[in-house]
């Protein structure tokens, strides 16, 4: 599996040529994947690989369910003799300050398409083509198509050029603008934030009694229906988990360790989940 390709800050970037793709970038981590000709998927964060979707860490677990869910794997198999070929990189949107609509942003959104038969990035046309067919979310365009020596980008580097966000009320925090020939930068709006971490739980029971609410609970059994699932203890679980640590990522994470041991909140999370299950 091909590395992560590196993004440099707009005012650090090599001058970009050509015609431009300027596109929304939600906040996130580094997410990656391959598919093997049994259809068989590799998760990727941006150091490490994973060979099922439990053993991807929770800050990136939503997001390999989505494409495990979501892929279509017959129109990849269509389109490509050797699926291994190719290297999909994309973003893990999650909370780290900037709160969205959580079921309007998808928990991945492809950005780029790494071939080995071309030795590099597809141009970002052609990749989100291939998102397309294969049925996964990709970036909103801004821009498509625009002139470099036509388009002002100062007016990212300030902040004041930043369009309303596709998935919140308010700009978008961060713009990816790429050429065709493989030149890219990204820029982040540095005052945009939504909220205050907050102070970490005592307990793994603490935190699964915040966020582990009936409520809560009853919106996952519907989403799992929704999506064609049986809504065991387990699955209501692990959804619920893997949502949860998605949407409260600043409050999941403290200095990239998850705030309580993580099997101690699963645990205690399906324990909310099967008394709400009896109690009914």
């Amino acid at each position: 599996m091909q590395s992560m390709p590196d993004t440099p800050p707009l005012v650090d970037a090599e001058p970009l040529t050509g015609h431009l793709w300027v596109q929304e970038l939600p906040t996130g981590g580094q997410f990656r994947f391959q598919v093997a000709n049994s259809g068989r998927l590799t998760f990727g964060t941006a150091d490490r690989t994973f060979d099922t979707v439990k053993a991807v860490p929770l800050s990136h677990r939503r997001t390999a369910m989505t494409v495990s869910e979501r892929l279509n794997r017959g129109a990849l198999r269509t389109a490509l003799d050797d699926p291994t070929q190719i290297t999909f990189f994309g973003t893990a949107t999650r909370n780290e300050g900037i709160s969205y609509d959580w079921m309007a942003l998808p928990p991945f959104v492809g950005t780029d398409v790494w071939s080995d038969t071309q030795d590099g990035l597809l141009a970002p046309d052609a990749a989100t083509t291939v998102y397309e067919r294969l049925n996964l979310p990709t970036l909103p365009a801004i821009t498509k198509e625009a002139p470099a020596d036509h388009t002002d980008l100062t007016q990212y580097e300030d902040g004041t050029g930043f369009p309303p966000s596709a998935w919140r009320d308010g700009a978008a925090a961060g713009i990816l603008i790429r050429d065709k020939t493989g030149g890219r930068a990204q820029v982040w709006r540095v005052d945009v934030t939504d909220s205050i971490p907050a102070s970490p739980p005592d307990t793994a029971t603490d935190l699964a009694a915040q966020y582990a609410t009936s409520d809560r609970i009853e919106r996952t059994v519907a989403a799992l229906r929704d999506r064609g699932h049986t809504p065991t203890v387990d699955a209501i679980r692990d959804q619920l988990v893997a949502d949860v640590a998605r949407e409260a990522y600043t409050n999941f994470y403290h200095d990239d360790d998850f705030v309580v041991p993580p099997d101690a909140f699963h645990a205690a999370v399906g324990e909310r989940v099967q008394k709400h299950r009896h109690d009914q």
